[in-house]
């Protein structure tokens, strides 16, 4: 039997990647829009400093929707903040260009500008005091971002209201090392909140927010991210054997849909806490059609083979807030094959799964066991099987494996990736010519055809890599969330097969390796060597090792037993003994086994012989003014009290004197 095996190969599509940036959206706007605050309202609040604050961001998305990322910032030590955006409305001017160097607010009203004195004040009295102002406003900072300033003191000007402050610009990278941030979460389109200088100036904001506020709300949707490589009816070669005795083409191989992700991040002081991603698919399908052409001789063969067709990142597939986040996504579609095949074959077959679209995969990074996939089993399988010629027997296995991975990059933190692997499914077709004088098959009367087995395998994997520096020590961990079979029915072809009788029939077919009637294939595990048979025989090496042959799990490599060891074992000496070297779970005839005399670890102890452990040479031993022999205390001592510290070995051996010989006699 011959093995054929080749290398996976690549085929990279180029598309762009780039995530789409999301802008500041105001919080009065997000808050009015919503209904949770009225606009006419005055609160002179919105200039306290505070421990935390919320940032709001967002961006038109497909499918008319408003994409959405909620971030809570907490205060730096020492910097409560205050958001410019929550206070903008008790203010008639902002000027971050100063020719000072100072930002100025010009306030709108006299109790506005008092409060602020009063409460910003606080920073004059200490040169170690500040606070931080995150401003969204035009001429603060780069366009269509927030920009921290970090402030020092603060001087007034009570005839314009205005009070400037002495500022200096910062990075987010250098404030931004504590916060929650939620994303994925989208609005429609059409409620128009305003980010600073995108997608156009929305002149009466006020009256446009509120108005679209009005009617439902709807924020529970997710991102959803489209996912469509391949093409329909491109036909790519998998493999081609050599010899010229096999090849398989994929003439129809794609995937289709889009999944909707949403995902929550905590971070302190600059270390990831938390991170969990939940994806689902919508409308999402995956399409295997594969096509097999055989010229061999009647002795089997075996392969096995996997091609990736395309990988590439997913066009506008990412969302990012400058200087805190960025998510990206990479779709990648993998084929593989295994077979074992004889004689002449031709025939497709695959299938077309889907999955439903409340099925779920949530990966949180913490911990594996609360990672999960749920509603897969719904999935839908439509198979494919078109038989043109066979003339012996054809054992097939193929399976469709779409990779979704998503890549988290925490400025200053680090980065996460996590792949969600989604084998859709892998499908095992065993066709074989067969010969029956009253029919092969039920809806004709060919004594010769071919008869199809088949089943089909799903399973979902995640796996989680983290490169968080060195103040993060998470490990990366892989997970298999589900595996189930089903079958998926059999057929049968009626064909004209020249030749076939009842002898051809039985002779021709090759069985699946392990059974009777072929030489089984061989199978080389690391370090092993062995056959591939059925897990059902008993395995003469020991236990089965999965991944070495071909089929489904029925057939597994059964590493050869060890040959006996001709080396003579070692021998060993305690005091008083002989013995050899041997593992502590066979018997030892001597007796008990005896530790610290051979090499290796605890399962390895010197056994004595036999006849050494029932008569041992006694040792002598000399206590001050007498003679002896060390022996067992267990024993009767004839010369009386047992003396000790004059032997070798624990307190179970002691020295017993020579017995005095009584004076007169």
């Amino acid at each position: 039997m011959n093995e054929v095996k080749s290398n996976a190969m690549s085929m990279v599509i180029d598309m762009e990647g780039e995530p789409l940036i999301l802008h500041p959206i105001r919080l009065r706007d997000y808050e009015n829009a919503l209904g949770l605050r009225r606009r006419a309202q005055e609160d002179f609040s919105d200039l306290d400093p505070g421990s935390q604050s919320q940032l709001i961001y967002g961006r038109p998305g497909n499918n008319g929707q408003l994409l959405f990322a909620n971030m809570t910032l907490h205060a730096p030590s020492g910097l409560p903040i205050v958001l410019m955006e929550r206070f903008e409305g008790l203010t008639s001017a902002v000027d971050c260009k100063g020719d000072d160097g100072a930002m100025s607010l010009t306030f709108s009203s006299k109790g506005a500008y008092e409060y602020a004195l009063r409460i910003w004040g606080y920073i004059n009295e200490d040169d170690d005091k500040q606070f931080l102002l995150i401003a969204n406003h035009d001429g603060c900072g780069p366009s269509d971002e927030r920009q921290p300033y970090k402030v020092s003191s603060v001087t007034e000007d009570a005839a314009d209201l205005t009070i400037k402050m002495r500022t200096q610009v910062t990075e987010w990278s250098e404030v931004a090392g504590s916060y929650e941030l939620d994303f994925g979460r989208s609005i429609p389109q059409s409620k128009k909140l305003r980010p600073r200088g995108f997608w156009g100036d929305i002149a009466n904001v006020g009256k446009d927010v509120l108005d679209a506020a009005q009617g439902d709300f709807d924020e529970t949707k997710s991102v959803t991210f489209g996912v469509n490589v391949g093409k329909s009816g491109e036909k790519t070669n998998i493999y081609t054997d050599e010899k010229g005795r096999f090849s398989i083409d994929c003439i129809d191989c794609y995937v289709a849909g889009s999944w909707q992700v949403q995902g929550h991040i905590v971070v302190e002081n600059f270390v990831l806490q938390d991170l969990t991603l939940a994806a689902s698919p919508s409308n999402f399908k995956a399409k295997l059609e594969l096509e097999a052409t055989v010229t061999a001789s009647k002795s089997p063969a075996t392969l096995q083979n996997s091609k990736e067709l395309f990988s590439a990142p997913i066009p506008g597939a990412g969302i990012a807030v400058t200087g805190i986040f960025k998510l990206g996504a990479t779709v990648s579609y993998e084929v593989g094959t295994s077979a074992t095949f004889a004689g002449t074959a031709t025939a497709q077959f695959g299938l077309e799964a889907g999955l439903p679209n409340d099925a779920k995969v949530v990966a949180d990074i913490n911990n594996p066991t609360s990672s999960s996939a749920t509603g897969w089993q719904g999935s839908s399988l439509t198979p494919n099987f078109q038989v043109t010629k066979l003339d012996a027997s054809i054992t097939l296995a193929a399976f469709s494996q779409p990779k979704l991975a998503f890549g988290v990059e925490l400025v200053k933190v680090g980065n996460v990736d996590v792949a969600v692997t989604m084998k859709l499914p892998e499908i095992s077709s065993t066709l074989s010519a067969t010969y029956d004088p009253k029919g092969v098959c039920p809806s004709s009367t060919s004594k010769t055809g071919v008869k199809l087995e088949n089943k089909a395998t799903e399973s979902l994997s995640l796996q989680i890599d983290l490169d968080l520096g060195d103040d993060n020590k998470k490990p990366s961990w892989s997970k298999t969330l589900l595996e189930y079979s089903q079958p998926l029915g059999d057929a049968c072809f009626p064909l004209n097969i020249p030749g076939l009788g009842p002898a051809d029939s039985s002779s021709t077919a090759a069985p699946p390796s392990g059974t009777s009637g072929t030489s089984p294939a061989t199978c080389s595990p690391p370090g092993k060597t062995g056959i591939c048979q059925k897990t059902s025989t008993s395995c003469a090496g020991g236990a089965y090792i999965s991944g070495y042959c071909p089929g489904d799990d029925s057939i597994k490599c059964c590493p050869n037993a060890p040959k006996p060891s001709t080396t003579p074992p070692k021998t060993c000496a305690p005091p008083g003994k002989t013995g050899i070297c041997q593992q502590t779970s066979t018997a030892c005839p001597g007796g008990a086994y005896i530790s610290g005399y051979c090499p290796g670890d605890d399962s390895v102890k010197c056994c004595p012989n036999a006849a050494s452990a029932s008569t041992p040479a006694p040792q002598t031993c000399a206590p001050p003014g007498k003679t002896g022999a060390c022996q067992k205390t267990s024993e009767t001592c004839a010369g009386g009290a047992y003396i000790g510290g004059y032997c070798p070995g624990d307190d179970s051996v002691k020295c017993c004197p020579k017995p005095t010989t009584p004076v007169g006699t």
